[in-house]
């Protein structure tokens, strides 16, 4: 707390212990957290054992999408084809750092050592930010999509006249 302002808030209010506390060197991993992330595992490794999966899928899906637009000139396809071929690249390293998560889960399982819960919560962490801005670069795509196709309604109408 701040002896300019009596009203302000320390660090410690809001949960957050002083530097000193937060030493990697001193803290310990109960037995009950390294358990809970043990049993987590096999759902993070079934996910992105699916995700995997999922990730060939639509990439052969892509090029056989390619290869029909080619040969039967469908244009549908040719543009469809390569979104595809984009999303299996984005479930690509969203299961990558899946597997890496599970993968440090099981180090950890052997280990029992300190550093090995924040890897395999830095694992975690990754694939969430990646997860998180797909989220918002998709909800952007949706809202232009919305305005461009209310747009393209009004618009449309008066052209014919």
């Amino acid at each position: 707390m701040s002896a300019d302002n009596p009203f302000e808030a320390s660090a410690e209010a809001y949960g957050n212990s002083p530097a000193v506390d937060r030493d990697a060197s001193s803290a310990e991993v109960s037995a009950r957290t390294i358990e809970l992330l043990v049993q987590t595992r096999p759902w993070v490794r079934l996910i992105g054992v699916v995700t995997w999966i999922m990730t060939v899928l639509m990439a052969l899906g892509s090029i056989v999408m390619i290869g029909l637009a080619a040969v039967a000139g469908q244009a549908e396809m040719l543009i469809v084809g390569p979104v595809y071929f984009v999303m299996a690249i984005i479930y690509g390293f969203l299961a990558r750092w899946l597997t890496v998560y599970a993968n440090r889960i099981n180090y950890l399982s052997i280990s029992e050592s300190v550093s090995d819960p924040e890897s395999a919560l830095e694992g975690q962490k990754n694939f969430w930010r990646l997860a998180g801005i797909i989220t918002l670069v998709v909800l952007v795509l949706y809202a232009l999509i919305i305005v461009l196709a209310v747009a393209g309604a009004a618009i449309l109408p008066m052209m014919g006249r």
